[in-house]
């Protein structure tokens, strides 16, 4: 695309030659002649003498002290929404089946397949399932029984949605992961596990999207549920009869044990695990590693394994990098005290 064509789009402020072609969008350290870069405060505005960026988004106001190097600057509102932007142009074209059926993919005679969707290779589809217009359903997935799939949705390779479960309208959910497995619930009788069963189902609400390799247990009655407009990243479980609110962010290796419940727009860190039937908040933040041992308030950020507040544990961290000098300290008044306690026996001796 040339820079000019770029910035009209953008509705951009342009200083540079307009001429040059953009392949890509590369960080400023890594950005090459025909790369597109970005500057998004003055802090950085330092390296743009340094980077070999064919041009550079910047903002508005952006102050200039020394040379701007050879990059054309295209000046904006907003560098990320822009960014965002140009990310989209130059996305590659997704490699999704055409809509209709694939030849190899196995569909019952009783599902029901809206209007332009499409069925890749290898796929399966039960009796009873009814997939949405302009719905994508990719090479390797298998829809059990009575699933329902809604509008506008797409599920990546491999994806496996057990019978019964809801997929509402535009839900993205990536390859390999599972919705509706059953829930992870034993009872020790005699000496042995016996598994209870499970006969609950899973709904995910609109716009939600899964990442890769994760897992939506189904209920052991009733619902799990992943609430409206949720994000849930790669290699994320969430248990049996758990309640996820609207809009709530759960990151990378969190875990969700049976019958918690999530409030709307809260989020988990990475690697973070909340115990069963724990209620979190509106609007609560839970940093990476941390461990949920008890139910916490709106807006509360907690950190730390067992979590606690965060202005608690900041404190406590602050604590603790002390401990080296009070431990020198109480060194130093054990031996003036043993110093005195000798100097007052030899003193009684005497």
């Amino acid at each position: 695309m040339k820079l000019a064509d770029l910035a009209q789009r953008l509705g951009a402020r342009l200083t540079g030659d307009g001429g040059r072609q953009i392949r890509s969008v590369a960080s400023l350290a890594e950005a090459g002649p025909e790369d597109l870069s970005f500057v998004t405060d003055d802090r950085y505005a330092a390296q743009l003498a340094e980077s070999r960026a064919a041009a550079v988004l910047v903002p508005q106001d952006l102050c200039l002290e020394g040379p701007a190097g050879p990059a054309a600057l295209v000046r904006v509102g907003d560098v990320n929404a822009a960014l965002e932007q140009v990310l989209e142009w130059f996305a590659p074209a997704a490699d999704d089946p055409a809509p209709g059926v694939h030849p190899t993919a196995v569909v019952a005679p009783s599902a029901r397949l809206g209007r332009r969707a499409a069925v890749g290779p290898g796929a399966v589809i039960s009796e009873r399932v009814t997939v949405g217009d302009d719905s994508i359903i990719a090479a390797g997935c298998v829809l059990e029984a009575d699933v329902q799939v809604g509008r506008s949705c797409r599920l990546g390779p491999n994806v496996v949605v057990r019978y019964g479960c809801r997929i509402q309208d535009r839900v993205i959910i990536h390859a390999n992961s599972t919705i509706g497995t059953d829930g992870f619930g034993y009872r020790l009788v005699e000496g042995r596990h016996r598994k209870i069963p499970h006969i609950g189902s899973v709904l995910i609400e609109d716009d939600v999207e899964i990442g890769a390799n994760s897992c939506v247990d189904r209920a052991k009655f009733g619902l799990t549920r992943i609430g409206r407009g949720t994000k849930i990243d790669n290699l994320v479980q969430i248990a049996h009869n758990v309640q996820v609110g609207e809009h709530c962010i759960v990151v990378a290796q969190a875990g969700v044990a049976g019958s918690a419940t999530l409030g709307r727009y809260v989020v988990l860190g990475g690697q973070s695990g909340v115990r069963d039937h724990v209620h979190l908040g509106d609007g609560a933040r839970i940093g990476a590693q941390c461990g949920i041992m008890q139910d916490v308030p709106s807006g509360q950020d907690m950190v730390g394994t067992p979590a606690r507040p965060a202005r608690v544990f900041f404190r406590e961290v602050a604590s603790l990098q002390k401990l080296p000098e009070l431990a020198k300290q109480v060194k130093q008044l054990r031996r003036q005290m043993d110093q005195g306690g000798s100097a007052a026996n030899h003193s009684q001796t005497d």
